[in-house]
């Protein structure tokens, strides 16, 4: 069952269903206008070295999130999804006409996909390793699981995910000079099975963390805080978007303030 689920996280991620406005957006609003407040980009030219001069370098650091941060946020999601669903259904119950019964269920649909997704998600992240050490709480008499701190998740997580791209191209070497058929069709299995594994492991940590392959991150550990590496384009890039949407609030904000004071 769990494989066929972590198969539905992968697929999930492949459609996108993770982008894109959704009914319960507009409770992400703070999230959003926090994640402004932190960005920010720092220089990173010790780490250039003389690639520099050939072509442009990610010698820029932009501030993702801390882990601490990326995993509440993704337990709000979860909880917010939660939420929605209860609501949606109640919205479907008391609907009156079958359009209106169509368009509740095309959200809930996607809410429930959504939930499904982070909650796998977190399931492999936080499940990586077997990890299987119990807490008893006397006050409330309840058992709890523990899996680690959140940087020791991210990280076994990581290891893992790196750990099999690196088994898929020793097995791939191995194939192309394998002569005997036999050995070289058992080889391409398990090429096959270690490249599944690396997807469903990648997308998860995309899921919680916002890291994927095919970046280059820096984790500063004192902060547990994960940067990602940029070119002076890319900087200069994203300093425009941030200017342009604050400018866009602020215009937002004066116009309310107008449309208000005219009540």
């Amino acid at each position: 069952m769990k494989s066929e689920l972590r198969k539905m996280l992968t697929v999930a991620l492949g459609v996108g269903l993770l982008a894109g406005a959704t009914p319960w957006a507009s409770a992400q609003a703070k999230d959003a206008k926090a994640a402004e407040k932190q960005v920010q980009v720092v220089d990173d030219k010790a780490k250039a070295g003389d690639e520099g001069a050939v072509k442009e370098v990610e010698d820029k650091l932009l501030k993702l999130t801390s882990l601490e941060d990326a995993f509440a946020k993704a337990m709000r999601n979860r909880e917010l999804l939660r939420r929605f669903i209860v609501q949606e259904n109640a919205k479907l119950t008391e609907a009156a006409n079958e359009e209106g019964k169509a368009e509740i269920q095309k959200n809930l649909d996607e809410g429930k996909k959504r939930l499904q997704t982070i909650v796998i998600a977190m399931d492999i992240v936080f499940g990586i390793g077997n990890r299987r050490d119990y807490e008893y709480n006397n006050v409330t008499s309840t058992v709890y699981l523990k899996v680690g701190t959140v940087e020791e998740a991210f990280a076994r997580s990581v290891r893992t995910r790196d750990a099999l791209a690196k088994f898929v191209g020793e097995q791939e070497k191995l194939a192309e000079t394998e002569k005997d058929e036999a050995k070289k069709t058992e080889i391409n299995g398990k090429i096959e099975t270690a490249k599944r594994q690396h997807q469903i492991v990648a997308a998860a940590l995309q899921v919680i963390f916002g890291v994927t392959p095919q970046r280059n991150y820096l984790y500063d550990p004192k902060e547990a805080t994960l940067y990602l590496k940029v070119t002076e384009t890319e900087a200069e890039k994203v300093k425009a978007q941030l200017l342009k949407l604050q400018e866009e609030r602020a215009e937002k904000e004066k116009a309310d303030k107008a449309a208000a004071e005219k009540k």
